[in-house]
């Protein structure tokens, strides 16, 4: 069943989404007619709830219908996992958001480094990548994009978030994630 976010406030019953670019999607792309069903999940209130929705009328903007069941969302990972990652080139920085989305990252924090080629984010665009990442995977939450900020500045969030600490690097030798406590329900990982 096809799944869909919505900013919009869900509740059981009748229901209209003002969603131009859902109604789209539903009507030209899926070609769905009135008792189709999908699924529906939103952040706020109703955040880790999928509600199951039959439509009953779409038009060029508007999705109307009513919520037959609310179904707990219980895909979320038990460790909340935030992503330092140095901003890299767009394509490969797109795929990181949507593939670490869908592993279960809670958080990313764009990193400018030294080396890093672009010196900014588009915003809009990571966050229709990790919304869709969502959709697909199965997620209850979408993550969180903070604003881009300098290595120093991560170092400070990461260590006033508490829990462990972790800093990928290609010429360690001597620690291992054996070594971590098993109890860390946050982690920060750098990359790059």
């Amino acid at each position: 069943m096809h799944r869909f976010f919505t900013p919009w406030q869900l509740h059981e019953g009748s229901l209209m989404v003002d969603d131009a670019v859902l109604a789209h999607q539903v009507r030209v792309v899926l070609r769905m007619k009135p008792n189709d069903e999908i699924i529906l999940f939103t952040d706020g209130e109703a955040s880790g709830w999928d509600f199951r929705f039959c439509i009953e009328r779409v038009t060029d903007r508007v999705l109307s219908g009513h919520v037959t069941e609310r179904i707990k969302n219980e895909r979320e990972p038990r460790v909340y996992v935030t992503l330092f990652q140095a901003i890299l080139k767009k394509d490969n920085l797109e795929f990181i958001f949507e593939k670490c989305t869908e592993v279960g990252v809670s958080a990313f924090v764009p990193i400018l480094s030294d080396r890093s080629i672009k010196k900014g984010l588009n915003g809009d665009r990571a966050q229709k990548i990790v919304k869709e990442a969502s959709e697909q995977s199965g997620r209850a939450h979408l993550p969180d994009i903070q604003p881009t900020m300098s290595y120093r500045d991560a170092v400070v969030l990461a260590k006033e978030a508490g829990g462990l600490n972790v800093l990928l690097h290609e010429k360690e030798t001597r620690r291992s994630l054996d070594t971590a406590p098993p109890t860390s329900r946050r982690i920060s990982l750098f990359v790059g």
